[in-house]
């Protein structure tokens, strides 16, 4: 099965070559037939200029530069309305995320094991380094508001991987910047498994966290309720 990374991004010019590099040499390590896809939103620090400057070192690497849109979710969906592959994944820019657990994320749907795989930090030896506690505790609280909607541990995970068929047909919301629990929610996926991961706080550039995402998130979640009790 082939496969296609989408990473979403917004300033972030200093850590997509990183990444990049990164996630081809562990396709290459583990002979994993993949594609990168990195989805700007018009970045003022030339993102996009970054990542299409990589394509000669990277022929699998595809750059979509939005100027008329912005927002996670929807350079999401963007990306993977762009990929033509079995599977499809997200991994944040801002290297928060490991890459090293791509193989296992990976080879679980590959194998059959599961439609849905993420990396979990609420896991046994999954974990979070460099946060403060503030933040801890509100992505705690985010967690417990969505345990009506999946008994997934890590619902909030933006780094996932999904058999594309899994969403054939599924209205996904642009709305909002936790597509993975949308996918979850709205898909009615039943074979999913956590990987854990350790994530640690971004290296370069700044959060995109902000009130007007967190309000975002909280309209977001009373939608899929809604969705979930009416159909």
């Amino acid at each position: 099965m082939n496969i296609t990374l989408v990473i979403p991004t917004f300033n972030e010019a200093g850590n997509i070559p990183i990444l990049v590099a990164k996630i081809f040499e562990i396709f290459k390590d583990n002979s994993l037939d993949g594609y990168v896809l990195v989805v700007d939103d018009d970045s003022p620090d030339q993102t996009w200029k970054v990542a299409e400057d990589l394509r000669d070192t990277y022929p699998r690497l595809q750059v979509l530069r939005r100027q008329d849109k912005r927002g996670l979710s929807s350079a999401v969906i963007d990306g993977f309305a762009m990929a033509d592959t079995d599977i499809i994944g997200v991994i944040d820019a801002d290297l928060s995320h490991p890459p090293e657990k791509i193989p296992e994320l990976v080879t679980t749907i590959i194998n059959g094991e599961a439609d849905f795989t993420l990396g979990s930090r609420y896991i046994d030896h999954g974990g979070i380094e460099n946060w403060p506690l503030k933040r801890q505790i509100s992505s705690k609280i985010a967690t417990l508001a969505v345990m009506g909607l999946t008994s997934v541990k890590d619902p909030m995970s933006g780094y996932f991987f999904l058999r594309r068929d899994l969403i054939k047909n599924v209205e996904l919301s642009p709305k909002g910047f936790k597509i993975g629990l949308e996918i979850l929610v709205r898909s009615k996926c039943k074979k999913v498994k956590e990987v854990p991961i350790v994530f640690r706080d971004r290296e370069y550039g700044e959060s995109k966290l902000s009130s007007n995402v967190i309000v975002d998130y909280l309209i977001h979640v009373s939608k899929l309720y809604m969705n979930k009790i009416f159909g």
